[in-house]
């Protein structure tokens, strides 16, 4: 009697998640992380393909009910298309370990992108070397900037080796970065050299 009211509890669940457009959304991503799960080979560059994918296979195992809910043609209506995408996206975002630490880290790697295009050029007047390294670039309309030499990077043997003369003109490459400052007790902000390039 159990294992019979157990099997009509679970009928009842299937057919709850498919009556209101949100329960088949809920299905359509729970089968597209699935999907992807069973992708061993899933990186950052084939995530958009392979979601696509997994995506258009839940729709045709739910064909009727994506039908009742989005309309007939859903593979040639954009409008509707892009709609149910988006909506299985946040869940996947939400609910998928897999998809989540992708687009996780694909965000942190645009970021460090948007980083590396600051950029500042002049001549460096001032180095100064104590527990970590800072040096002032004077720019060609007169104003200083300070540096902070935080990380190793491609070009640093010109600045550790002294290889940049006071008439050289250089770019510096950076990010900026909030970090504590225990003499003030203060967090303060620092633009971090990236890379330096004499021109």
């Amino acid at each position: 009697m159990r294992k019979i009211f157990f099997l009509l509890l679970l009928t009842n669940i299937s057919f709850a998640q498919v009556n209101s457009k949100e329960g088949l959304i809920d299905v359509l991503s729970n089968q597209t992380c699935n999907c992807l799960n069973t992708k061993e080979d899933l990186t950052e560059s084939n995530l958009e393909l392979t979601l696509g994918v997994c995506i258009i296979q839940s729709i045709q195992k739910n064909n009727v009910d994506v039908e009742k809910y989005f309309g007939k043609n859903i593979l040639s209506n954009e409008d509707n298309m892009t709609e149910i995408a988006e909506s299985i996206g946040v869940k996947l975002a939400l609910e998928c370990p897999k998809f989540t630490n992708l687009i996780s880290n694909m965000t942190y790697e645009d970021e460090a992108m948007d980083e590396e295009y600051l950029s500042l050029t002049g001549k460096i007047v001032t180095v100064n070397s104590e527990q970590f390294m800072t040096f002032k670039l004077k720019q060609d309309s007169g104003k200083t900037v300070s540096f902070l030499v935080l990380e190793d990077f491609e070009n640093s043997y010109l600045l550790l080796d002294s290889l940049i003369k006071p008439s050289d003109t250089v770019e510096i490459s950076y990010y900026e970065a909030t970090l504590y400052d225990a003499k003030i007790k203060k967090f303060v902000p620092y633009k971090v050299v990236l890379d330096i390039i004499k021109k």
